[in-house]
């Protein structure tokens, strides 16, 4: 049997389509498992022991290509199709609610082809469940209830994510090179992310400057280090984070990380602190501790996943929260389900974590 995975999504929905590998490899141990990915997110799979290839296919790549070169974009899909059929795959579990994928693999002649029919896009699968939207449960028990239509009974909602032996190095070498030593609590903070959300990314970010608040009492109170984790782009947030909180406890690590080298640092940390975020996913995957802060995003359908009691989610109570649906991002002025969120409320459910981690 050989299986081809699809899903072209960012961090966060990469590890939580974790469990459908394993669960595939459980169901057809002697399989051959590939996984077409965006290329950003590979990382979060290569060393995953239940995959055999990876493919790195998707249309944002393909995208970014075009807009380069109409014939370099021509090339590289003509490639990609004879790279897929040379694979003469058996089956497709494709996550990716487009037709595109199913299309091509029709074409192909890939016999059994299963998916999300949502919006009618699903007219190349044979085998499919219909959805308007993913609501009221978790994207995994969507996606363990495609599943159901192979056979598969062993699914179990785990993420899994496995580190390098080299990214686990660097880890180990920054943390020496900034005088961490192995006996210092760390707590990871990731006040940024929503990076699949582009310019509206900002919507799904606590203010930093609640961020600076919480780790100021923290750091007060409790012996710890905090590792501030970022992309290039957050640079000047960070600037403005640490004038805030002005502590030399904090180490920023904005920029200055692959993504493998991100989770191996997520992986020293006790406690991880974040919005909702692929960050807080990897997170998740390596069953750190984590209090998450969640705005317009259903905490139900997107929430961290793994060991409830190693997980606190932190949300304002307000009415029109959340507002995120049907696949659609939202258009608010006024952000109140994150703006409005009291930090001595984020404040205190840190805290009783921390205090939970040396009891």
């Amino acid at each position: 049997m050989r299986i081809l995975i699809i899903n072209p999504f960012g961090i966060g929905d990469v590890l939580f389509s974790t469990p459908v590998i394993s669960a595939l490899r459980g169901k057809y141990p002697d399989s051959f498992i590939a996984y077409l990915c965006n290329q950003a997110a590979a990382p979060l799979l290569e060393n995953n022991p239940k995959i055999d290839k990876l493919f790195f296919f998707s249309r944002g790549d393909f995208k970014k290509i075009r807009r380069e070169s109409f014939l370099k974009y021509l090339t590289a899909f003509i490639q990609a199709i004879l790279i897929i059929r040379k694979q003469k795959f058996d089956l497709v579990v494709d996550l990716s609610m487009v037709m595109q994928y199913s299309l091509v693999l029709w074409l192909l002649g890939v016999p059994k082809r299963y998916g999300f029919d949502y919006k009618k896009r699903g007219r190349f699968l044979t085998d499919k469940i219909s959805v308007q939207t993913f609501v009221e449960k978790h994207v995994v028990d969507y996606y363990a209830d495609l599943l159901t239509k192979l056979g598969v009974e062993n699914f179990k909602r785990d993420l899994s994510l496995y580190l390098s032996a080299e990214d686990q190095r660097w880890a180990v070498n920054f943390l020496k090179a900034h005088n961490i030593a192995k006996l210092d609590v760390l707590v990871g903070l990731a006040p940024f992310g929503g990076l699949s959300w582009g310019v509206a990314a900002e919507n799904k970010q606590w203010p930093i400057e609640s961020y600076a608040f919480v780790v100021e009492q923290i750091i007060r109170k409790h012996k710890l280090k905090i590792l501030l984790f970022g992309t290039k782009k957050d640079l000047a947030k960070t600037k403005v984070f640490n004038r805030i909180a002005g502590k030399t406890e904090v180490i920023n690590c904005a920029g200055q990380t692959s993504l493998g080298q991100l989770a191996a640092l997520i992986s020293k940390c006790k406690l991880f602190i974040s919005n909702d975020s692929g960050p807080l996913h990897i997170a998740c995957a390596l069953n750190r501790n984590t209090v998450s802060i969640y705005g317009p995003v259903d905490e139900n359908v997107y929430g961290p996943i793994g060991d409830e009691k190693l997980h606190n989610i932190v949300c304002a109570d307000i009415d029109c929260r959340p507002c995120y649906q049907n696949f659609q991002k939202p258009e608010c002025p006024t952000m109140n389900c994150l703006q409005s969120l009291d930090k001595q409320k984020v404040l205190a459910i840190v805290e009783k974590t921390i205090i939970g981690l040396s009891s």
